[in-house]
């Protein structure tokens, strides 16, 4: 049934299906799928929504309509009857547009289309239309090419390196076109109260957010590779945590503080779509990311973004951020593994 979809579209479903248990319904509805789209592509969901709040929004509103109590992420989860509508609207729009493979935005036209759907409402809610996210898929998706375009000889095995490491901690997609790799700091750091010292509230809410952050993205991994007990654990620790962090709010009067934005964002240029890719790098940058780094395969190029000095191309060999300190060889990158 999912030989078509991407890999983001294919996890987009499992994290449908464990939202769906998280929220005690027997079977998979819109709204579920819905947040699985946001949480598996997050550039999409900054897109279409007015901010990063907005999704939790929407979780709070999906959350008064499910009341059931969890089911355990071992027992099968069927797709409602508007869900499999859904796809096939989703796998429709794709074959319109003649796009060969079908990814999370096809799935958004194709919930947009089942217009009854509480995912469609909430959508609706946020002034996101059908014809507004047709218009963005026409130009931004690439019309089907045979053969795809294939990895970076050594990417992989370089981020692999750094989650060896134990500190850092890679979000993305590595087999989809156009992978966003996003690296992040793991490493969070234990509360100095919870050692026996005081700090101030506003610092621990802090690292709550960090702990949180952590949690949220090793569950989103753990989802994604099918390790659905894992992925539990931690939801129930995440939970925990903004507990922790909703008391501490209220007990001091505080502002939750917004998720922490990844240091370092990855992206894979093609000269035929080079445009879109730099508005994409401008959209990391306008959420808080520090710097991109802008990785050409064919010609075996490197650029900076960065909001001070734009987007340049490096001249040099390594590649580096000083803070924490960040190496990239391009020479590894580009030509590690192949033939050349």
């Amino acid at each position: 049934m999912f030989e078509r979809y991407t890999e983001k579209a294919r996890r987009t479903i499992f994290f449908a299906r464990y939202e769906a248990s998280q929220f005690g319904s027997h079977q998979i509805e819109t709204e579920h799928l819905l947040l699985g789209i946001f949480r598996e592509d997050k550039p999409l969901a900054n897109q279409f929504l007015a901010s990063a709040a907005t999704v939790e929004v929407m979780r709070r509103s999906i959350a008064e309509r499910n009341t059931g109590v969890k089911i355990p992420t071992s027992v099968d989860l069927p797709l409602s009857n508007e869900c499999k509508r859904v796809l096939a609207y989703g796998a429709e729009e794709a074959e319109r547009m003649n796009h060969r493979h079908i990814g999370t935005k096809h799935l958004l036209l194709g919930m947009l289309r089942e217009r009854k759907s509480f995912a469609a409402q909430l959508l609706g809610d946020q002034g996101v239309t059908l014809d507004l996210v047709r218009e963005h898929v026409r130009q931004s998706e690439p019309v089907s090419r045979e053969g795809g375009f294939g990895p970076i000889a050594g990417l992989d095995q370089w981020l692999a390196d750094l989650e060896a490491e134990g500190k850092w901690m890679v979000i993305g997609n590595r087999a989809n076109h156009f992978a966003l790799h996003v690296v992040t700091r793991a490493e969070y750091k234990q509360g100095k109260d919870e050692q026996g010292e005081n700090i101030a509230p506003a610092e621990k809410l802090v690292e709550i957010r960090r702990r949180i952050d952590y949690l949220i993205a090793r569950m989103e991994s753990a989802i994604g590779n099918h390790e659905f007990e894992k992925a539990r654990s931690y939801s129930d620790e995440e939970r925990k945590e903004r507990d922790k962090m909703r008391q501490l709010c209220e007990q001091f009067n505080l502002e939750e503080p917004p998720p922490q934005a990844p240091l370092l964002c990855i992206e894979i240029a093609r000269h035929d779509f080079f445009s879109q890719i730099r508005k994409r790098c401008q959209e990391h940058l306008n959420q808080g990311v520090g710097e991109v780094w802008l990785l050409d395969p064919e010609l075996k190029r490197a650029y900076t973004v960065t909001k001070s000095d734009g987007l340049r191309e490096f001249k040099g060999e390594v590649l580096k951020i000083a803070t924490p300190p960040l190496e990239m060889d391009l020479k590894k990158i580009f030509y590690e593994g192949s033939s050349q």
